[in-house]
């Protein structure tokens, strides 16, 4: 049996997550934001295979666990609006959920995590109240 390429597994997965906020998002242009470095590059590819018209925006957090802060803000407010956090992977959990955290306190209608890397179910469950786009790790 020929094993797939991590590229095209990659490109699946792009697209599958896409076409979950074309279906979700048909009406509103929401705002996919993400944390400047290495989730970028997936942010450009995810958001090349969504058709509905979003948003960017971008931040950067600074800091350890005990003194999170924003280094880089939002551009603009996000109230009212449909939020997604764009991340190539939670290889931090803490940082995860301080981001989620502060986006939730800015009110938006939705909150919505995208991650090129499936998240886990003990992930999911630590990271509160947000709708993670795509299936769960087993």
């Amino acid at each position: 049996m020929m094993s797939v390429p991590p590229d095209l597994r990659r490109s699946e997965r792009t697209l599958a997550l896409a076409r979950s906020v074309d279906r979700g998002y048909d009406a509103n242009a929401p705002i996919a934001v993400a944390e400047i470095g290495p989730s970028l590059f997936f942010l450009a590819d995810f958001v090349r295979c969504v058709k509905t018209p979003c948003e960017i925006d971008f931040l950067s957090i600074g800091g350890d666990a005990t003194a999170r802060r924003f280094l880089t803000d939002l551009s603009r407010p996000v109230d009212g609006r449909d939020l997604l956090v764009v991340c190539d992977r939670i290889d931090d959990l803490d940082r995860m959920r301080f981001l989620l955290g502060a986006m939730r306190e800015r009110g938006p209608r939705s909150l919505s995590l995208v991650s090129h890397e499936p998240v886990s179910g003990d992930d999911a469950a630590a990271l509160g109240d947000v709708t993670i786009l795509g299936e769960l790790a087993s």
